[in-house]
């Protein structure tokens, strides 16, 4: 079965529960926002595909799409990443693909 098409996924130090909203890093709660809920479970569910910026947009924004300032998606994966990634300035999770968007990895255990 896939991992990431259940509602509970476990990577490293995290752990999400998107069926009940709960999210967990080193076994604390993590608080998110309902768009850093949306951005958060479409890159986990997309894990290893690079997702672009308006693709992301059109998701989470899906109602008001049309009226997301750019800035909107840079900041909410920003305060995504300042919750869950140990070094922020050097995402582990959330990578930026210069130029196209954003992609979901998860280093492989050794």
């Amino acid at each position: 079965t896939d991992p990431h098409s259940s509602d509970k996924v476990s990577v490293g130090a995290l752990a999400f529960d998107f069926g009940k909203m709960e999210y967990f890093k080193n076994g604390k709660p993590i608080i998110l926002s309902k768009t850093e809920q949306k951005l958060l479970r479409i890159l986990v569910a997309n894990t290893g595909s690079i997702l672009t910026r308006e693709q992301l947009i059109d998701k989470i924004w899906s109602q008001e799409a049309d009226f997301v300032d750019e800035n909107a998606l840079t900041v909410a994966v920003k305060r995504l990443r300042a919750k869950i990634e140990d070094d922020p300035s050097s995402p582990e999770y959330i990578q930026t693909v210069y130029g196209l968007g954003y992609r979901w990895t998860e280093r492989q255990q050794p």
